[in-house]
């Protein structure tokens, strides 16, 4: 049997490193051009399938980081791996034109163990932010005719991400009651770039800006959670995370340069003319993480059901950015401002102890949520917040009579509108991972 296991997790972290080293991007959203691009801040599995709700929740069945408390819901005698993959697709829309994307990447990789009676650890990797854009602006029209000198194109593109590897810990110094911390350190790089050019003149000079924010650092969240026994197999779970404001060290670098030819990248301009070239230093004052609180509640009846509820709001309109700002005298720019997210997820198992019909254990899942994003659209187009919605469902396949289990998760999404002129994503995201349990910690009174 350890052989099996052995076999299994060999095969499914080489399948996770080949969609990793072979995925094209993690988002086509026009959306990740600001800042650290999209913030990754989902959960596992089971979470992905419950509305990404976590905060109250807790299992000894599956890892959960949304709320490093829940790590001590694991038994004294288990060693869990988790890892996924993640493929979307998703159709980006304006008045005038659509466009369709699909792909798939590496979600993430987490194990989880005791380190003794009194607290139980977690480490993992998984994606902190993506960039991954490309669009133009095109100001030809009846008035300008493409034989008028004036006539410009302008191309925005971008990619890279940031990735978080952490190390959570659990404690429990009273019955009921766990507290648990996680630190992470976050590293990477994101790149921006802006083309200028004249296509109706191939002589003319092309001039590109590019950003490139890098990143690495270490900081750190931390969780509560308080358990309610009500009756015999009924109890309540309140959650609490707090995330405090962290700056992030890091380098900016900008260059605007000019030229006739572009590399094969399609950026980098060959034998260019360079008009400019800064490079800064942060040490935490021009990017910063935000503070962020949130609050969650589960009902449960052991082996049966889980209802639960998160909210939580980060505090981006106090934090720094290299490139966006909380005010702007720009009529079309974007703003930051703080982040809401309210979520609801439910699980129900039928018959968990039912040996002859498979289909009763099965863990059947459903959520939704709604966010109300960081990104404030430009005064010009209404100067509100952009707002993402999702609902989800999704199922724990067990394997055998044991804790391993395959996690499957769906979820359908809209994030943003058409209205002045911005852009509609309609979204789907299929999330599949695995859910390893062995008891290597398990003394045996026999070899």
């Amino acid at each position: 049997m350890h052989n099996i296991y052995k076999v299994v997790v060999t095969f499914f972290l080489v399948a996770i490193t080949g969609f990793s080293a072979t995925a094209q991007n993690r988002t086509y959203s026009p959306y990740s051009r600001y800042g650290l691009g999209e913030i990754q801040d989902g959960g596992f599995g089971r979470n992905a399938a419950m509305g990404n709700t976590g905060i109250a929740l807790s299992s000894s069945f599956n890892l959960n980081n949304l709320n490093p408390a829940s790590y001590f819901s694991m038994d004294s005698i288990s060693f869990f791996f988790e890892g996924g993959v993640t493929g979307f697709d998703q159709k980006i829309k304006t008045n005038n034109m659509e466009a369709q994307f699909s792909d798939m990447n590496f979600s993430y990789f987490a194990i989880g163990f005791p380190v003794a009676k009194w607290g139980f650890m977690s480490i993992g990797v998984k994606p902190e932010s993506v960039v991954g854009y490309k669009f133009f602006d095109d100001n030809e029209s009846d008035d300008v005719p493409i034989t008028d000198g004036n006539y410009t194109k302008s191309n925005y593109q971008g990619d890279g991400n940031t990735t978080k590897a952490y190390a959570g810990i659990a404690l429990s110094p009273i019955e009921n009651l766990s507290f648990g911390a996680h630190f992470s350190y976050v590293f990477g790089k994101v790149s921006h770039y802006s083309i200028g050019q004249f296509p109706n003149d191939p002589n003319s000079f092309k001039l590109v800006t590019s950003e490139q924010i890098s990143v690495n650092d270490i900081y750190m969240d931390f969780g509560v959670q308080y358990r309610l026994k009500l009756k015999e197999r009924h109890n309540m779970v309140f959650g609490a995370i707090y995330n405090p404001k962290t700056g992030v060290k890091g380098k900016l670098k900008k260059l605007v340069a000019a030229g006739t030819n572009f590399n094969q990248d399609g950026v980098t301009i060959i034998n260019a003319d360079t008009l400019s070239f800064t490079e800064t230093k942060f040490n935490g004052n021009a990017l910063e993480l935000p503070e962020k609180f949130g609050i969650g509640v589960a009902y449960n009846i052991d082996d049966l059901l889980t209802v639960t509820a998160d909210y939580s709001i980060a505090k981006w309109s106090d934090t720094d950015f290299p490139n966006l700002s909380t005010s702007t005298t720009d009529p079309n720019a974007f703003t930051i401002g703080d982040e809401q997210t309210f979520a609801f997820g439910v699980e129900y198992i039928p018959n968990y102890r039912s040996a002859s019909f498979y289909p009763s254990r099965i863990k059947y899942r459903l959520g939704t949520s709604y966010k109300q994003e960081y990104l404030i659209t430009p005064a010009a187009a209404g100067g509100d917040h952009l707002n993402d919605f999702g609902i989800t469902f999704g199922m724990g396949l067990p394997l055998k009579r044991s804790k391993t289990s395959f996690n499957l998760a769906f979820e359908w999404g809209q994030r943003g509108s058409t209205d002045n002129s911005l852009v509609k994503e309609n979204y789907m995201r299929f999330t599949m991972n695995l859910t390893l349990h062995e008891y290597w910690f398990r003394k045996r009174k026999f070899d």
